[in-house]
């Protein structure tokens, strides 16, 4: 026969109100999980084609279509060599040399590519790379390596606000 009956009874609310604190607390991770959604897959779509675009102006040498896409205003970068470029004018005054060198790019392959989705007006983007750059010297230059890229909708159009990237060694 049991015997403290109250003692039971107090065990099992305890028990119950765990089990209800448990799914409640569920329920609130739950929907905070950020599952892929409409908006996101139009986020990917329109970042896709903001990098396009840049991979194009890239290979066709339009330098004013290039630099168009990075926000002038908070862009950063942290170059495959280490260095913090804390400004868009940093950036452009070390790579503006270096576009000028390249003729033309015998190849230019960005594969993988992944964007994920922050929210409706931030978005990553990473990608691996290979290039052989023909250089105004008729040298020929191969590199391979990797970059994330930051993308932000805050102005009304997708710019790049910080890009990073690395070099594989070859």
């Amino acid at each position: 026969m049991p015997t403290n009956i109250p003692d039971r009874a107090k065990t099992m609310k305890h028990k119950s109100v765990a089990l209800v604190l448990a799914l409640v607390l569920g329920a609130c991770v739950m929907g905070q999980s950020h599952g892929p959604t409409r908006d996101d897959a139009k986020v990917k779509s329109e970042v896709e084609a903001a990098f396009e675009t840049l991979v194009n102006a890239t290979r066709s040498g339009d330098h004013d279509l290039y630099f168009s896409l990075f926000d002038a205003e908070s862009f950063t970068a942290l170059t495959a060599n280490g260095s913090i470029l804390s400004s868009f004018e940093a950036f452009k005054q070390i790579y503006e040399p270096q576009l000028g060198a390249i003729e033309s790019y015998k190849t230019l392959n960005f594969d993988p590519v992944h964007i994920q989705v922050i929210d409706p007006t931030h978005a990553i983007l990473t990608n691996e790379y290979t290039a052989d750059v023909v250089l105004t010297s008729g040298a020929l230059v191969s590199a391979s390596g990797a970059g994330t890229q930051v993308w932000s909708k805050s102005t009304g159009a997708w710019k790049l606000v910080h890009i990073s990237d690395a070099l594989k060694p070859e």
